[in-house]
């Protein structure tokens, strides 16, 4: 088992999920018997095995609060700021970017009632500036950006006309975001990057910062996600598949707009999405062909997608994107944008597309049902890069950067 050196005590924090499980199980094993993971409601993974044989229904849907390499006692539960989202839900339907705000206010403030500084604080974006704020010095402070920074959406916005000045002209809501982002890399001794493309759109702003960055790329569940027998052959009728919530930002609408395009000469083709949408984006009026399936539980998934044949993923803004992980893992070609923060290589291990570029997705599509020598090609080049991207590889890369300064 990998230790790191100096006892220290480390925290994680984090109100809701994203992917800090897997990373608090990491933790736990590093840190053994000095570690603790902060957030607002979790259930161990010994309840949700009890749960299953009464109930398998019901473990479900808590399991979407559990990790199975994660006991109960390496976590402490804050559940106020659950229970207020819960009311907001009730009363509005929905929560909104404001609120989310104001919970993530709410949450910092709640955890500096009930935890002192710890050695190392390992904390999200958006989620951290009231603790580096009030434990600078105390702790080593650890920004993990889940995502690239909001600013340069409009960066991507504007592309080449853009200037900083159009980071005010957006509205009052996201320049406190934006504040709140600029406050939390200033104040972090190291940042957790997903990927190339977040590094790259931290130092689009604050290039001073690059000796705090460290790349970190998420990982996946190679035990499950695994299907290295997969076949290819010269078919025309291929299965793609996007996996993801549907909406602008993960790019939905532009494949569904590039799906009208490509069915024109690909008719006998299918689109299966898997996710859940936004208001945003629309499931009921989808193209002829097109399958929408929700989502649904891990293993089922994994079954649909052994029966896929290309993994589409258009996204304009992500940090380190897993279902790419777990698409490569299965074994299925990748169509995809340097913006999901990939670790594949355009012609070699995948399709990279311009975010955005309609008709360099119909191309790209198109090049895969053509011919599938490539497609095996891109397959298995990607199948081999996945097995350097499990949870245990993602532990040894998050040990070794916390060695260097603990």
């Amino acid at each position: 088992m990998t230790k790191v050196s100096k006892p220290r005590e480390v925290k994680s924090f984090h109100p809701r999920k994203q992917h800090n499980f897997e990373q608090a199980a990491a933790l736990a094993e590093l840190y053994n018997g000095r570690f603790k993971h902060i957030t607002s409601v979790y259930f161990g993974p010994a309840l949700i095995r009890w749960l299953k044989r009464i109930s398998p229904r019901f473990a479900s849907q808590l399991g979407k609060r559990s990790y199975s390499k994660l006991p109960m006692k390496y976590v402490q539960t804050l559940p106020l700021t659950e229970i207020k989202l819960w009311l907001l839900q009730r009363k509005r339907g929905s929560a909104h970017l404001a609120d989310y705000m104001d919970l993530n206010e709410y949450w910092q403030k709640n955890v500096l009632k009930h935890c002192g500084a710890p050695g190392i604080c390992i904390s999200y974006d958006s989620i951290s500036r009231h603790l580096f704020r009030e434990w600078k010095s105390k702790a080593i402070l650890v920004l993990d950006l889940a995502i690239g920074l909001p600013q340069y959406r409009v960066k991507i916005q504007y592309g080449d006309t853009f200037h900083m000045g159009m980071l005010d002209e957006v509205d009052e809501i996201r320049k406190r975001l934006f504040s709140w982002y600029k406050e939390e890399i200033e104040l972090a001794d190291i940042i957790l990057c997903g990927s190339e493309f977040v590094k790259k759109t931290v130092l689009f702003f604050f290039p001073d910062f690059e000796n705090k960055c460290k790349v970190l790329p998420y990982g996946t569940d190679l035990e499950g996600f695994s299907y290295p027998e997969r076949k290819f052959d010269q078919r025309k009728n291929l299965k793609f598949a996007f996996v993801g919530r549907l909406s602008l930002r993960k790019g939905a609408h532009l494949m569904i707009d590039a799906w009208k395009n490509f069915m024109v000469d690909n008719p006998e083709s299918e689109l299966h999405f898997f996710g859940t949408p936004d208001k945003e984006v629309s499931v009921e009026q989808l193209p002829e062909r097109v399958f929408w399936h929700g989502w649904i539980k891990k293993a089922d998934l994994i079954g649909k997608l052994k029966a896929m044949d290309v993994f589409v993923f258009p996204t304009t803004f992500e940090g380190s994107s897993i279902a790419v992980f777990q698409a490569m893992a299965l074994k299925l070609p990748v169509i995809t944008t340097v913006n999901s923060g990939t670790v594949l290589e355009h012609g070699k291990s995948c399709e990279i597309v311009e975010a955005g570029d309609n008709i360099g997705l119909v191309n790209a599509m198109n090049k895969l049902v053509r011919d599938a020598d490539y497609r095996k090609k891109l397959a298995e080049n990607a199948y081999i890069i996945s097995k350097n991207y499990s949870w245990d590889d993602y532990k040894m890369r998050l040990a070794k950067i916390l060695n260097e300064v603990a």
